[in-house]
């Protein structure tokens, strides 16, 4: 019964006819949401003033399910008490995974979910699917603690989204796509408004240009590596190039945005890491400078041409 995938504080769990199901720890891996950082939203300017200057991270929900079985109700019981004891105990679990080859520190929340199949009376074999959520309060436990920014043994094959002028490719990234959001309209920020209440309506005092909010850039991204080591270096790679003290510069077909990187959603793993690693998830970062696409001027090497007066040529179309 898969000796040796799943050891919680040096208990296997399939001594106790347990391991956790396909796609039940797809959340172990995922980067950390941000905290939101400080910023002054003004009136008159486009985006945020955000300063960017410290960077920290939300604890992290993780959420995993676990199979079990036995041939009797009574061992059944048993098993699945003895489980639930485990997890529960007071202080932080150390969950060991021979799939990703790291132990995770953990602390209980709850178990919000239980399936049963195979009364507990009848003969037959007795089958149940358990959630458990965790809080990993040290989301960052997952990474080495390197610096490093830049990836390895990447794809030769360029997507030309970069991030901080990397390639994604470079990461062993597919885009699967960034225009549905990259080239959607932003919010304009609410002007100053009168309501009357005796009075149908409202009065905007609408300004002589439109001044838009921030608004948010989603990656949809399938990563690949040939080696769990490989991915282990480019996935903190990419998290390091992220979480910079700095705006993140995402580069694209339109050009430049400055961004900070928000959260990531949608993790999930395609295949077995014991094979080619093959993941997915999106990167969600808020863009600091919404507005309209501005065309101007350029060289034949793309470079865009200025006045003597060190000003761009707008193109109007």
């Amino acid at each position: 019964m898969n000796l040796g995938s799943c050891k919680i504080d040096n208990i296997d769990i399939g001594t106790l006819g347990m391991f956790i199901l396909r796609g039940g720890d797809y959340d172990f891996l995922s980067f950390p949401d941000r905290k939101t950082p400080p910023s002054n939203n003004w009136h008159e300017l486009n985006g945020l003033d955000v300063d960017l200057s410290e960077v920290y991270f939300k604890e992290k929900k993780v959420t995993v399910r676990f199979y079990i079985a036995a041939d009797t109700g009574t061992q059944f019981e048993y098993n699945l008490n003895t489980f639930y004891s485990l997890v529960s105990s007071p202080g932080y679990k150390q969950l060991y995974s021979r799939e990703f080859g790291k132990t995770f520190s953990l602390r209980f929340v709850s178990c919000p979910s239980y399936e049963h199949a195979g009364g507990l009376y009848k003969k037959g074999r007795k089958r149940g699917e358990v959630s458990v959520e965790f809080s990993m309060d040290n989301p960052l436990q997952i990474f080495t603690g390197s610096t490093n920014l830049i990836p390895r043994n990447g794809r030769g094959s360029r997507t030309y989204v970069r991030i901080n002028n990397i390639d994604l490719s470079d990461f062993g990234i597919i885009v699967n796509q960034c225009y549905n959001s990259v080239l959607k309209l932003p919010s304009v920020k609410k002007p100053l408004v009168r309501s009357l209440e005796r009075k149908t309506g409202l009065t905007a005092f609408t300004p002589s240009q439109s001044v838009f909010d921030v608004k948010t850039i989603t990656i949809d991204c399938t990563m690949t590596a040939a080696s769990r080591e490989d991915f282990y270096y480019n996935y903190e790679a990419l998290f390091n190039n992220l979480s910079i003290k700095n705006a993140v510069r995402v580069t694209n077909f339109t050009g430049d945005d400055l961004c900070y990187y928000n959260s990531m959603s949608g993790f999930e793993k395609l295949a077995s890491f014991g094979r080619r690693v093959l993941v997915k998830f999106s990167i969600n970062l808020v863009c600091l400078n919404p507005g309209l696409i501005t065309y101007v001027l350029g060289a034949e090497d793309s470079s865009a041409l200025l006045t003597e007066d060190n000003e761009y040529i707008e193109i109007t179309r």
